[in-house]
């Protein structure tokens, strides 16, 4: 008890990277959502017809192209223009943003609309690009 009043900074830095590693696969598994490499949204892509969703900004989106066939629509409007994309309630939805992070959010937004099948790519547009896949401008 002594070590724990005298670093209670310690002891709290700790109790919060804890909390981070395991609420994160918590709160994924509590709103539904699951990952995909970019090998298995490859394969959802030819075998489901997976649409791929863009959460970028334009900014990103303009530095670093998009998915073939990918539509953007960003992270910060994508509440406001859902029906862009309500006609595809029943195919997986692939979202992705730069690194996997932002996209877990967009991610739960579509759970949340009555997506059924929504998956994170993991590691983003960036694993994409450096497993070679093909982008567009």
């Amino acid at each position: 008890m002594e070590f724990i009043s005298q670093n209670y900074f310690l002891i709290g830095a700790i109790l919060f990277v804890f909390v981070m590693i395991v609420g994160e696969p918590l709160r994924r598994r509590m709103l539904g959502i699951e990952t995909a490499t970019t090998s298995e949204a490859v394969a959802m892509s030819n075998h489901d017809e997976a649409l791929f969703l863009d959460v970028r900004e334009q900014r990103e989106l303009d530095n670093t192209g998009k998915i073939q066939g990918a539509v953007h629509i960003p992270l910060s409007s994508l509440k406001k223009n859902i029906g862009q994309i309500e006609k595809h309630k029943n195919r997986p939805v692939v979202v992705y943003c730069r690194s996997g992070h932002r996209s877990m959010g967009a991610a739960g937004t579509l759970k949340k609309a009555g997506f059924d099948k929504v998956y994170n790519l993991t590691g983003g547009i960036n694993a994409w690009q450096k497993d070679s896949l093909p982008t567009e401008r």
